[in-house]
């Protein structure tokens, strides 16, 4: 019997020579974006500020609560205020000096169930006419609020007062404004070193000039930028005979107006509901707000790491802020016990609080705890390419509450605990070793592929989210298949090597890879398995330079 091929799709089994064409090229594989940022506020921190809804919110829920960055400014608008406000520097400008880079985007998202603060304006228009024009503040919770000074300064959340028109002074305008204090740091100043009396309110919306109830609500309903602030309370908005509105029922009315009703309530159940939203997003790092000495190991941070571990898509990096001083770097709960307690490569923990210069103190700093510096140092990580290491990577700061010894230092390194020393020779404050908490870190990597380089971790899991970004987009979207005769063992095989290729080191680029070697492709049923072996580009910490003297 003759024997037979598959070849261009066709059963060959008449002698003869037979030739086909295909593409000899690959499409440029997507490099994915190593530089996203998740917060997740679990309030311990961002409880009372922070801006949108709750994952169970009233207006929105789910993935419309679940909020993305790509700058400072637009991310400290919607926080407020708060030590998540500070933070935020540090994600986005990790050093301001050096002009570093910092994170590409930074997703916020609240696990809280929340409800839309509401402002009410009713009106009889001098007896049966006029009627109630309601609207909920779309920043939910308690940051809805709004809060008055003694002095009568709206310092934070949302109030409305309405005016004399201009155009028309028988008219009046509906405006709305929002407090502009970013509340009190631990050492009674505020994070901007704008106090509440001083810090002015800003004008959010304002309607057209009007004189009945209709008016508002048509306003409500039609405007964009309200829509995007507020909503309309159609339940319990309502014009009452003509709608007209008269004198009376605005002089009555004086000073802010103040939205009330909002609140939140934070949970692990909603935790849950989070972490069931970010499943199939692809974040390199997370950090929430358990932090510290006493928080170190709550409950939402294990619920994270597990999430990481067992749940996720594309792994991330958790970072977690250590100690702040000396007496909580090698005490029971201390730093190193923290990295201890961890002992994964997913996780980093950020020891030292710092301090920044200020002319608000008679010392001339002002000092942030751990989960500042923590933020620093993600943002400097971020702003980096995988293979490029946040060793020796400058942190805009100005001075250390804990400036390790020698000994310490090495302390640190064997426990994986990253610390922010003063380079000498620079002159900068800088990361003395990009290291997570495993403490299986006698080597670079290893029998399990883990390594103690936050720099190697990266570039092994950016190869990873790589293959699947790419994999689904090229192979498992093809409109053609995807089946085993279009997508055969040889042509996965060459796209693999090709992809592996495009991410080795060449003469003109630095890259993730030095090698790579070994892809094979086996079939099981409906699957195919790839393995390939690759040598990382893994950073280089230590030079030695050994000289020899000889004699002339």
């Amino acid at each position: 019997m003759a024997t037979e091929f598959i070849f261009d799709n066709k059963r060959i089994k008449l002698p003869g020579a037979y030739a086909t064409i295909v593409s000899g090229e690959n499409s440029t594989p997507i490099a994915a974006d190593y530089g996203k940022v998740l917060v997740i506020d679990t309030g311990n921190l961002g409880a009372t500020w922070g801006g949108g809804a709750g994952i169970d919110g009233e207006l929105a829920s789910g993935q419309d609560a679940i909020y993305q960055f790509t700058n400072l400014d637009d991310y400290r608008t919607f926080l407020k205020g708060g030590m998540f406000w500070k933070m935020a520097e540090g994600f986005f400008k990790p050093d301001i000096s050096s002009g570093a880079l910092g994170a590409s985007s930074v997703t916020h998202v609240k696990a809280a169930t929340t409800t839309a603060a509401t402002m009410t304006f009713t009106a009889t228009g001098g007896g049966s006419n006029g009627g109630t024009f309601v609207i909920k503040v779309r920043d939910e919770g308690v940051i809805g609020n709004g809060e008055e000074t003694t002095s009568g300064n709206l310092k934070k959340g949302y109030a409305y007062t309405i005016e004399s028109g201009v155009v028309d002074s028988s008219k009046w305008i509906f405006k709305i404004w929002r407090g502009s204090f970013k509340g009190l740091h631990t050492d009674g100043i505020a994070y901007d070193e704008v106090d509440e009396d001083t810090a002015s309110p800003i004008l959010m919306a304002q309607s057209p000039e009007f004189d009945n109830i209709q008016d508002l609500i048509d306003w409500a309903n039609e405007d964009t930028s309200f829509g995007a602030m507020f909503a309309l309370d159609s339940d319990n908005s309502s014009v009452s005979g003509d709608g007209s509105v008269v004198s009376a029922d605005v002089t009555a009315l004086t000073g802010y107006n103040l939205a009330t009703g909002g609140t939140e309530t934070y949970s692990t159940a909603n935790l849950t509901k989070v972490l069931q939203e970010i499943a199939e997003e692809n974040f390199s790092f997370i950090v929430t707000d358990q932090y510290g000495t006493d928080n170190y190991n709550a409950t939402e941070n294990g619920m994270v790491l597990s999430h990481i571990l067992s749940d996720a898509k594309f792994k991330s990096f958790m970072f977690v802020g250590g100690g702040d001083n000396e007496d909580e770097f090698s005490s029971s709960n201390g730093s190193i016990a923290m990295a201890e307690y961890y002992d994964s490569p997913y996780v980093v923990v950020v020891h030292g609080s710092v301090g920044e210069a200020s002319d608000a103190v008679s010392d001339g700093f002002r000092y942030w705890p751990s989960i500042y510096t923590t933020a620093k140092v993600v943002g400097r990580t971020a702003g980096r390419p995988p293979q490029v290491p946040v060793t020796n990577k400058s942190i805009g700061v100005d001075k250390l509450v804990h400036n390790l010894t020698k000994v310490q230092k090495e302390a640190a390194l064997d426990a994986g605990v990253l610390v922010v020393t003063n380079n000498k020779s620079t002159g900068n404050f800088v990361v003395l070793q990009g290291v997570n908490t495993l403490q299986d870190n006698k080597r670079l990597f290893n029998n399990e592929g883990e390594s103690h380089s936050i720099q190697f971790m990266r570039v092994v899991e950016q190869i990873n989210n790589e293959l699947i970004i790419n994999a689904e987009i090229d192979l498992l979207s093809d409109e053609d298949g995807v089946n085993s005769a279009t997508l055969s063992q040889g042509v996965l095989k060459n796209w693999t090597e090709s992809y592996l290729q495009s991410r080795t080191v060449s003469e003109i680029a630095d890259n993730l890879l030095l090698d790579f070697r070994d892809v094979t492709v086996t079939k099981n049923e409906d699957s195919y398995f790839v393995n390939y072996a690759i040598v990382v580009n893994n950073e280089i910490t230590k030079l030695f330079f050994t000289g020899f003297l000889f004699k002339s």
